[in-house]
């Protein structure tokens, strides 16, 4: 599995974590084993005992309860908490909408729909965000000419 955490030894044997199991639908499974593997994580879960049922769990997520996560720094979000918001230049005007982001190595990407449905990404770096308004669910970007349809 490709990890998105910070925390790789949130991956090991015992760890309780929530199962992707459909839309908004998440069930508890338990890690019988986890580590790292060529650069991923190889993860085993009480359970899933063959290589279907393992198939089956392709592009699935698992995850951690909100309760357990680490308090974040300033300037750190979660990823699930930008996807939605609107995304404006600096004088206001709404370039589109959060639909996702990506979890780089060297960046991570905002991914955002404009209202034509052309999607353009945004490096989620201090050059090109010049705020994120949680409470009014805004992120004011400062871009390049071209990098917005």
């Amino acid at each position: 599995m490709e990890a998105l955490s910070d925390w790789p030894e949130r991956f090991s044997a015992g760890s309780r974590m929530l199962l992707e199991h459909g839309p908004s639908e998440y069930r508890e499974v338990t890690l019988a084993s986890g580590g790292p593997h060529k650069g991923r994580l190889l993860v085993t879960l009480e359970g899933v005992c063959d290589i279907d049922a393992a198939e089956r769990l392709r592009g699935k997520y698992l995850m951690i309860p909100a309760c357990d996560a680490s308090p974040l720094a300033q300037g750190e979000y979660w990823a699930h908490d930008l996807i939605g918001m609107k995304v404006n230049d600096e004088a206001g005007n709404e370039l589109g909408v959060v639909s996702d982001v990506l979890c780089r190595e060297a960046q991570d990407l905002l991914v955002a729909e404009a209202g034509d449905g052309a999607e353009f990404s945004v490096p989620l770096v201090e050059e090109f965000i010049v705020e994120v308004d949680l409470e009014k669910r805004v992120i004011t970007v400062s871009l390049l000419e071209g990098m917005a349809p």
